[in-house]
């Protein structure tokens, strides 16, 4: 493959009009991707399909393994390099944000559900160890950037398939520097499987402006409300070899399901020039939950089957140039983040809400500072690096307390810090050589600390699992016409978690696990002409434990081995009377992925193919984007997701059989 990809390079053919990509991620300020000394991937929306969950918009970047549950009660499975494969639930050691807002909890947790992936306009997923700059839990990063609309107009889109319906306006509204953005969106589906329909409503507002020629203003607003998110529960390897497309009894007698409603209102202020020289951003939210899961909770020490829950978050975070010449510059920031739950358990009586188990408040108080520096020493050199210290507090103050519940309240202080350092060299004006290396940290989420198995109260012998990774690799960008990376990498971490007791309804956690993964991804892009574009994209992962207790044993919830490839077809374009029609064909393969630690089943490997269709045109004001798509086409039958470590054996998701789905998208523009 790396000889595929010097032929790529070094091929005249290829050559095309030089539009340099460019980043953010991995440093404090733009830069070019061919500079960076970090290993980033971009992508963009989808032409077709129904953008139901992220899996759909971050599956085809290297070293990213994006699980769709085919379940709207849990969050997709993401995973980079390892990091967050072990997550029982929502996204861990991940770091996520949204137009430089944070959406990861200050413990580490986060979910991209509440996101409305439509208005999303790209991308950018930062690997290595750059990434642990961005503080806890960031084994990568996750950055999305909202669509900035180029002239005033408004539309409607619709979507759907057999389970799936989705409704979408939007207008927009642009005068110079200013504009707004408004989206509606509803989605619902009867589900895959038996108890697994689900309703979807978001809203955004998003105003940009600037301020009296000295800043930019943005501030955005999101809503979202899930009325109704039935979980269907996972499968055991039996009941899925028998008929996948079953429910769990429990999911029926228990009538699991999960509501939710978040708001958040966020505004950044950045230098009129967009330079990186000063950013300030702030940002406050409110999320509610209310979830049944597949048992009563009845037991005096349960934390309840019925989990209902209020979250307040607020934050500050912001960042200045201190210095800066032709060749260097150095820049300071800082980040002030709060979390608050008021969280109630109850028993789940068949579907009903029963006595009260648990109440509590939970707090997570993060405080962070942290310098970056870029330096071009030479002019083909590039060195940019960083620090940053972290302290964060968990506490829990229990209000249920009796004779059978002692009091589990208490608290705990982490301090951590992070650093790294990069080197780029450019061998040319199309390519370029990376190196990097350093060490980040993960801190224990509230969840997990808010049990021992020795007695009552806060775990207070958790600590922080810490991480040492280094990274080397090529880029290549051939303007227009071609892209592509390799790399390899290698990350030990130490002090990861482990299950150390579940009895009750209480799970408590102990640091025990020492991690080795090493590997190498592909990233490639190659417009052969005007009609043929070729998207491939993999990697390979061995990702093991290295302790003596499970030596050998695989990460479960990893697969070693993941590859996607797009062919698309353009065979008529007529700019002249603004007409376009494309044919994709994208295949996709992941080998096995083990259930648990012990490495006592595994998930099969799966291959499969979707096709799509697109048609756009536009006459006049009036533009009209039209697609098809057939998914899964041999209606393979394989596990979309695993839930690792699971006590119960109930492990697997399927994934959907062959889907067949169709969409419009009209909008009228001045």
């Amino acid at each position: 493959m790396p000889a595929l990809l010097l032929t790529l390079v070094f091929s005249n053919g290829l050559l095309a009009d030089e539009t340099e990509i460019i980043v953010v991620s991995g440093a404090a300020q733009q830069q070019a991707w061919l500079n960076s000394a970090a290993a980033i991937e971009l992508a963009t929306l989808p032409d077709s399909g129904i953008l139901i969950d992220s899996a759909r918009l971050l599956d085809s970047i290297s070293g990213v393994q994006a699980d769709s549950r085919a379940n709207f009660a849990q969050d997709t499975r993401l995973s980079i390099r390892g990091f967050g494969s072990r997550s029982a639930f929502g996204i861990r050691s991940i770091f996520l944000q949204q137009d430089g807002i944070p959406i990861s909890t200050p413990d580490g947790q986060g979910q991209l559900s509440a996101i409305l992936l439509d208005n999303i306009e790209r991308v950018e997923v930062l690997k290595g160890p750059l990434a642990a700059l961005y503080g806890n839990a960031a084994g990568g990063v996750i950055s999305l950037y909202s669509r900035t609309p180029a002239q005033s107009g408004a539309g409607f889109a619709i979507a759907g398939s057999e389970q799936h319906r989705q409704y979408r306006l939007y207008a927009d509204w642009v005068d110079g520097d200013s504009s707004l953005s408004t989206s509606l969106k509803r989605f619902n589906t009867d589900g895959y499987r038996p108890h697994s329909a689900a309703t979807k409503q978001q809203a955004q507002i998003l105003y940009r402006t600037s301020v009296a020629g000295l800043a930019k203003l943005t501030a955005r607003v999101d809503y979202a409300r899930d009325p109704q998110l039935q979980d269907p529960q996972g499968l055991s390897v039996a009941d899925w070899q028998q008929d996948p497309q079953q429910t769990h009894s429990g999911a029926k007698l228990f009538d699991t399901e999960k509501n939710s409603r978040q708001r958040q209102l966020s505004v950044s202020l950045n230098d009129y020039q967009q330079s990186g020289f000063w950013q300030l951003s702030s940002w406050f939210g409110q999320r509610e939950i209310a979830q049944r899961l597949a048992f009563s909770g009845q037991a005096p020490t349960s934390a309840g089957g019925e989990v209902v829950l209020q979250r307040q978050y607020q934050g500050i975070n912001g960042h200045v140039r201190l210095l800066q010449a032709d060749n260097y510059q150095l820049v300071a920031g800082a980040s002030l983040v709060n979390s608050d739950d008021e969280r109630q358990g109850y028993v789940n009586d068949f579907g009903q809400r029963g006595e009260l188990r648990r109440e509590q408040t939970d707090s997570a108080d993060n405080q962070d500072a942290f310098i970056r520096f870029n330096w071009q020493p030479a002019g083909r050199w590039h060195v940019e690096g960083g620090w940053r210290y972290s302290e964060l507090t968990l506490s829990i103050v229990d209000r249920f307390i009796n004779a059978a519940n002692p009091d589990d309240s208490g608290n705990k202080r982490f301090y951590n810090q992070a650093l790294a350092l990069g080197l780029s060299y450019r061998l040319n004006s199309d390519i370029s050589l990376f190196v990097s290396a350093g060490q980040g940290f993960e801190s224990p989420t509230l969840a997990e600390i808010a049990y021992r198995s020795d007695g009552t109260g806060v775990n207070l012998a958790l600590d922080a699992s810490t991480n040492q990774q280094w990274e080397a690799g090529i880029k290549t960008q051939l303007g227009n016409s071609f892209t592509g990376s390799v790399s390899i990498f290698s990350t030990t971490t130490d002090n990861e978690l482990l299950v150390d007791n579940s009895v009750g309804g209480r799970t408590s956690y102990r640091n025990a696990a020492k991690t080795e993964r090493q590997g190498a991804e592909l990233q490639l892009d190659w417009r052969q002409n005007a009609q043929l574009r070729h998207q491939l994209s993999g990697h390979y992962l061995t990702a093991q434990f290295a302790d003596a207790q499970l030596k050998g044993n695989s990460l479960p919830g990893v697969a070693r081995s993941q590859l996607q490839w797009q062919l698309s077809y353009r065979p008529w374009q007529d700019k002249a009377a603004l007409r376009d029609t494309e044919f994709s064909l994208h295949s996709q393969y992941r080998s096995k992925v083990y259930l648990d630690d012990a490495n006592s089943d595994a998930a099969p490997s799966a291959l499969t193919f979707s096709l799509s269709a697109r048609h756009s045109q536009q006459w006049q004001q009036l533009t009209l984007d039209y697609w098809l798509a057939l998914d899964n086409i041999a209606d393979k039958t394989y596990v979309g997701s695993v839930i690792v470590n699971q006590g119960n054996g109930r492990a697997f998701e399927p994934a959907p059989g062959r889907q067949l789905s169709a969409g419009i998208n009209a909008g009228f523009y001045w």
